[in-house]
């Protein structure tokens, strides 16, 4: 099927989908254009240009042939985002939440591409950085939002320049760097469910060329889900967070060395109980017909175990950037990285007075990562080339002790040892053809090797594999006039493969077999504007995608039990849309909206059992919008009040790879706004904040949702956060 016939497919299927359609033509963004700050341009306001490095370059947005969404440190804290995990509301064709039955391990998705549930013998198709070092596992990953800079979202295969596992996708979080003059903040916040939330920063300068910053954050609020057997709140939070800089910066160098180290604390993740069927295996193993009773009907109660859940995670991590101009045409850069995580959770997964199910998770993995880029121009600046070097290694230790897996007052134990290597070679080059058509060329070839040991019970096995790939990445750019560029793009992503982990008897290698990796073709067209002597800014992205050699979950019944595989088993094809628009409709008041559309649905189901033409792909709702309101009013006294308001909607997804356990999550919207008061000085401001306004009811992961599941016989829901309402005090020296 040709990119032609289903861009005639998509442009047939419009009208019928009326909603999207009109919210999309009168405005759709994503908040990438967070700054909205007003600057003088032809004599008139105008929206301040937005800057990123998604291309390893700093650059204008308007003129990134690739389809971003930056977010603003002001931004961020204008729409209530406080981590990660409550972000992808407010943009379009990415959706961010936990792993089914993972403890709150992160699970990312961009454009219907994501998969892994968050343990460590899963990859995910969306790589998350910081501050451009990689980072491997989503323990963790729902990163608090502590002095960020920006946030960047890149949508679709970034396979050439960030590489490793970014077929869907890549995530950067951009911190806040050390400047050469004193200065900080103070931010303190109080709120609904005890939310008490302290930070502090501040930046000295050592010296005309050396500075620093350090960053400490306390943050904490009460869960909202009861335990009736013993008041428990789950869904709590507690976080401790520090990090420290030193940046050295001359003419010709620029060089940073940052530490960080992060605690957080829960009472077990949030969640209920929708459903319990006694006709399944574990209440007929009992005997006792009222396994249903523990169903309390309230919504935000559970009944709840003999031992509470908890979930905790300690990571420290170091890095060393350094930056060396050697010349007025080329640069050599630096990135080293090493990062260690421990996690220790415990999950009653049936939440009920019976001993049926329960585990016990230890994680911990430390991994090292070491990357040069030599950037540079030739031909009078005429060609613009980026390339490098990464190589990374990644050990990881998993213990997980189930409880009753099967039958009562049994217990087993599974451990899990994986070490992986990866090394990759890159290059990327621009050439300007004429002052308005440029000719993109990049090329990655990327390794994975992974040693695998494990064992489950008195079982077990191990392997080793490694997988290859070359991801190019062709494009052309068309700059129409100095406010108008168009673009075409054709990308490879790679998703390494893996190993399945847990051993069987009577399975050739007990079981431990590998997988291969994911790849995927995308093809993009893109339109980037600015109009209206700079006052509206509207881009626009199709997208069509070939995926193949899908990863997903099929069972095995081995001795009677049912048993999950991955193998790949299928191959799609995925097209759709995103639309941007910023407006400054007067001098005062500024539009955000957005909008999105993916459809995506199976071509071929090679081997796969618990797939159809119909199962839904993980993550990927059909529809999403935002649309926001910024506006800003001068006081007489040379005060300012500036008020936001953010409104953000998913369609209805599914959050795991197959229908056995699949969970439908049902549409849902969150409102968000902020009102704050600035004096004239500008040395603090106080505001009023307000999350989930319309009080949503919603559920961000699941569990046993789909009549297919016979061996638990319980049905379980995480919820997101009820409406919260707060006050907000930053003050600046």
């Amino acid at each position: 099927m040709t990119v032609a016939h289903h861009t005639h497919s998509l442009f047939a299927r419009l009208p019928r989908r009326s909603v999207l359609a009109a919210a999309i033509a009168v405005a759709s963004i994503s908040v990438d254009a967070a700054a909205q700050e007003q600057q003088q341009r032809a004599g008139r306001a105008a929206l301040e240009e937005v800057v990123v490095t998604s291309r390893r370059v700093t650059e204008s947005l308007q003129s990134t042939p690739i389809s971003v969404v930056a977010v603003s440190s002001d931004q961020l804290q204008n729409m209530g985002v406080t981590d990660l995990g409550n972000l992808d509301a407010f943009i379009p064709n990415i959706s961010t939440g936990t792993g089914m039955g993972s403890n709150g391990w992160a699970s990312f998705s961009i454009r219907g591409v994501g998969g892994g549930q968050g343990w460590v013998y899963q990859e995910s198709g969306v790589g998350v950085y910081i501050d451009d070092i990689y980072y491997p596992r989503a323990m963790g990953a729902l990163l608090d939002v502590v002095d960020v800079e920006q946030i960047e979202v890149l949508r679709g295969p970034q396979g050439t320049l960030f590489g490793r596992n970014t077929s869907g996708g890549a995530i950067r979080y951009v911190t806040a760097k050390p400047e050469p003059e004193f200065g900080g903040k103070f931010i303190g916040a109080i709120g609904s469910y005890d939310r008490r939330d302290v930070t502090g920063i501040v930046n000295i300068p050592l010296t005309d060329e050396l500075s620093s910053r350090f960053t400490v954050a306390s943050k904490s609020r009460d869960g909202f889900i009861r335990r009736q057997i013993d008041g428990i709140k789950m869904g709590n939070s507690e976080i401790t967070a520090a990090r420290a800089q030193l940046r050295w910066q001359t003419d010709d160098w620029d060089v940073n060395l940052a530490t960080d180290v992060l605690e957080t604390k829960n009472d077990g993740v949030a969640r209920v109980i929708p459903r319990r069927d006694p006709t399944h295996i574990y209440p007929n193993l009992l005997g006792d017909p009222t396994y249903s009773r523990a169903v309390t009907g309230d919504k935000y109660t559970v009944e709840g175990g003999d031992k509470p859940d908890y979930a905790n995670v300690e990571s420290f991590g170091i890095t060393l950037t350094a930056e060396h101009n050697l010349n007025e045409n080329w640069s050599i850069k630096s990135l080293t990285g090493f990062r260690d995580n421990e996690s220790s959770a415990y999950q009653d997964w049936d939440l009920s007075t019976y001993n049926l199910y329960q585990t016990q998770q230890d994680t911990e993995f430390s991994n090292w990562s070491q990357e040069f880029q030599f950037n540079g121009s030739l031909f009078d600046g005429r060609l613009e080339l980026v390339s490098g070097l990464f190589y990374m290694v990644e050990e990881a230790e998993f213990t997980n002790l189930r409880l009753n897996p099967g039958v009562p007052n049994g217990a087993l134990v599974e451990f899990i040892d994986l070490e992986t290597t990866s090394k990759a070679i890159y290059g990327q080059g621009t050439f300007k053809a004429t002052d308005r058509l440029s000719f993109t060329l990049g090329l990655r070839w990327s390794e994975d090797e992974k040693d695998f040991y494990s064992a489950y019970g008195p079982l077990v096995g191990e392997n080793n594999e490694s997988w290859s790939s070359v991801t190019p990445r062709l494009g052309t750019e068309f700059q129409i006039n100095d406010d108008v560029m168009v673009y075409l793009s054709a990308a490879k992503g790679f998703k390494s493969g893996g190993m399945n982990n847990r051993p069987q008897a009577n399975i050739p290698n007990n079981g431990i077999l590998p997988y291969d990796p994911e790849e995927l073709w995308t093809y993009e067209a893109g339109f980037r504007s600015e109009l209206a002597d700079g006052r509206v800014r509207f881009n626009a992205t199709y997208f069509h995608t070939k995926y193949e050699d899908i990863q997903t979950t099929a069972p095995r019944v081995v001795n009677g039990v049912p048993v999950q595989f991955t193998e790949n088993a299928a191959s799609a094809t995925m097209e759709g849309i995103e639309f941007e628009l910023t407006a400054l409709l007067t001098d005062r008041l500024t539009l955000r909206a957005g909008g999105g559309w993916i459809d995506a649905s199976y071509d071929d189901l090679g081997g796969a059992t618990t797939l159809n033409k119909d199962t839904p792909f993980q993550r990927t709702p059909e529809y999403s919008y935002n649309i926001g309101f910024s506006y800003d009013q001068p006081l007489a006294s040379g005060a300012q009040l500036s008020m936001n308001l953010d409104w953000g909607w998913k369609d209805k997804q599914f959050n795991n790879d197959s229908a056995v356990n699949g969970f439908y999550l049902p549409s849902y919207g969150l409102l968000n706004g902020r009102i704050a008061y600035e004096p004239a000085s500008g040395k603090w401001e106080l505001a009023l904040v307000g999350t989930n306004l319309t009080d949503k009811y919603y559920k961000v992961t699941g569990f046993g949702g789909n009549p297919a599941e016979t061996f638990f016989g319980f049905e379980q829901a995480d919820i997101g956060r009820p409406r919260e309402v707060g006050v907000e005090l930053t003050v600046h020296f």
